[in-house]
């Protein structure tokens, strides 16, 4: 009877769903001397759950949680409990697979690390660990950040990984076929970082101090005197300062010529009705012809600011044609637009004849240089 009823007893014990034992030595599962309170030489398995609702409350049954929902997310820690059946040393490991954040709530009054919450950025994770600390004590331990650190152009503070740092090593983006962009109000900046004078439209600023050569662009066009000329569209190119067509590519003055010698004293600012449209900034080849029959004068046509058209100084005391009726000149325009014309005398002569040359007055004008 005594045998059978030890049979009983460990049939029972091994039927039986839970077992505690108190002794203070370590316990080993597939190993004879297990080294620590518990040795497990196997693998280990704890509870897997998957989470697609944006509001979920972690019970003492959860260990992994796996966030799989579709909006930002919201997990909430339970109370911790004083005394008795405390669950000090409890882990939650949180993973987010989703673009979304998760917001990890402790339960008022309590703390994550001294904070009432904490984030879980898109596809990252998080261990909690449960102090045992109660009220407004930091009753969970923070553990998924410890091993966060930045480098390269980038610097940490706190949970927050920001651009902005050192580069430790050459470094390459590749596109891979896609844009890179830098967009907004701010600028660009270059070998500086506050904005230099004149610089408040510009979006790209490279202050090189006092080295020349701060900008290098490559493009297959580049020769030695070229400069970088735009298109249309505003598309840059290298290309040579002279222009090609110079012979075919004369452009007239515009309006209607009137005599504007014809008053009695001298100076400048006389009308002439004529003047030229430039169509961009650069150095212009100008030549004109007028025929001027007078006695000892100095006749001129000008553009204020840029320069004289045509002058010609007094060269007899009896009326004569003013020489030399042809004249070249050269001037520069800092801007497009259109320019007037204008005319000068140096005394009050009204000429005996003005345009009755051959052939008549003419002025035109070609772009050569940038």
């Amino acid at each position: 009877m005594f045998k059978i009823s030890t049979k009983l007893f460990f049939a029972i014990m091994a039927l039986s769903p839970v077992i505690a034992f108190a002794q203070a030595r370590n316990i080993g599962v597939n190993t004879a001397n297990p080294g620590s309170t518990m040795d497990i030489n196997g693998s280990l398995a704890a509870n897997y759950n998957a989470v697609n609702t944006p509001s979920y409350n972690l019970t003492s049954s959860d260990f992994h949680v796996s966030y799989n929902g579709t909006a930002n997310g919201t997990f909430n820690l339970p109370s911790s409990i004083n005394g008795a059946g405390n669950f000090k040393g409890r882990i939650y490991r949180i993973k987010n697979n989703t673009n979304f954040t998760i917001t990890v709530n402790a339960a008022v009054p309590e703390t994550i690390n001294g904070n009432t919450s904490i984030s879980v950025p898109a596809n990252q994770s998080v261990e909690l660990i449960n102090t045992g600390l109660t009220g407004a004590n930091s009753t969970w331990d923070d553990k998924g950040n410890n091993n966060i650190t930045a480098s390269n152009g980038l610097n940490v503070s706190g949970t927050d990984i920001k651009l902005g740092g050192t580069l430790l090593q050459p470094t390459n983006i590749a596109t891979a076929g896609n844009n890179l962009s830098v967009n907004g109000t701010g600028k660009f900046l270059v070998g500086t970082n506050t904005v230099p004078t004149g610089a408040s439209n510009a979006k790209v600023v490279i202050d090189n101090g006092n080295t020349n050569g701060a900008l290098q662009i490559k493009d297959g066009t580049e020769q030695l005197g070229y400069v970088l000329t735009s298109d249309t569209n505003g598309l840059a190119t290298w290309s040579s300062t002279v222009t090609t067509a110079f012979a075919n590519n004369w452009t007239p003055y515009t309006g209607t010529l009137v005599n504007p010698y014809t008053g009695a004293t001298g100076g400048g600012g006389l009308n002439t009705g004529i003047q030229v449209t430039i169509p961009a900034k650069g150095w212009y080849f100008f030549r004109c012809g007028v025929a001027i029959n007078s006695d000892c004068n100095d006749y001129f046509f000008y553009i204020n600011g840029v320069g004289d058209v045509w002058r010609s100084y007094c060269g007899s005391n009896t009326a004569a044609f003013m020489f030399p009726r042809d004249q070249n000149r050269v001037l520069y325009f800092a801007a497009p637009g259109t320019y007037t014309v204008l005319a000068g005398k140096t005394n009050g002569v009204v000429p005996a004849t003005f345009n009755g040359g051959n052939p008549t007055f003419y002025l035109d004008f070609v772009k050569f240089q940038n």
